[in-house]
């Protein structure tokens, strides 16, 4: 993966510059040790995808949170921000019992294992499988009821995460279904506003392969 440490500091960067939005809140962490990160992969039995464990010998966490200031776009609820709550590998192959499955009945969604936990009630997760392949494919997740695929590789996630500044429930205009929901709307109506650059045919979800 190219340089994404230096890539999410751009991200940073460009929006504390442009003048339709205030940044809030940021944190970039530095990664863990070489053998800790190696330890942890062997230690989880996980086959992680491509670009994965490049990524984290880069980058330990990222967090964003941005709040659009074009008085036309200020909802009063999250739906004027960006979010980004990419977490610590240790946490990523933790133990999500009690999260995103509860032993005893709920176990639909054992597989989900979150990668960017933007909001209390949904996250980008990977799918596990029992033998602990990980699909090359992230999904959305909206807790205890809905999981889609992005279709999307890790490295093109990451791609379309900066592009997207990481704005509210970007991830869904990847997932099929949700074409006509509520946050998909307002992110092709909004960005185009905040950021010049938006390219729209980027968000689009991509036939099942």
């Amino acid at each position: 993966m190219n340089d994404p440490r230096r890539r999410l500091d751009g991200l940073v960067a460009g929006l504390r510059e442009n003048p339709r939005v205030e940044l809030l809140d940021h944190a970039l962490t530095e990664s863990l040790p070489a053998d800790r990160i190696s330890r942890l992969i062997e230690e989880s039995g996980a086959r992680l995808p491509d670009g994965v464990e490049e990524f984290y010998r880069q980058v330990g966490s990222f967090r964003l949170d941005w709040r659009c200031t074009v008085p036309e776009i200020q909802e009063g609820d999250r739906s004027d921000h960006g979010l980004v709550s990419i977490l610590p590998l240790d946490e990523v192959l933790g133990d999500w019992s009690g999260v995103t499955w509860f032993p005893g009945g709920e176990e639909e969604f054992r597989p989900v294992v979150p990668f960017d936990f933007f909001t209390p009630e949904a996250c980008v997760a990977f799918e596990r499988g029992d033998d602990g392949v990980f699909k090359e494919a992230l999904s959305y997740h909206y807790f205890g009821e809905e999981l889609a695929s992005t279709n999307r590789t890790f490295a093109e996630y990451i791609d379309l995460l900066i592009a997207s500044r990481g704005y509210w429930y970007w991830p869904k205009t990847l997932c099929a279904g949700y074409e006509d929901s509520a946050e998909v709307a307002g992110f092709r109506r909004n960005m185009p506003c905040i950021f010049p650059d938006y390219d729209d045919a980027l968000f689009r979800p991509r036939p099942e392969k």
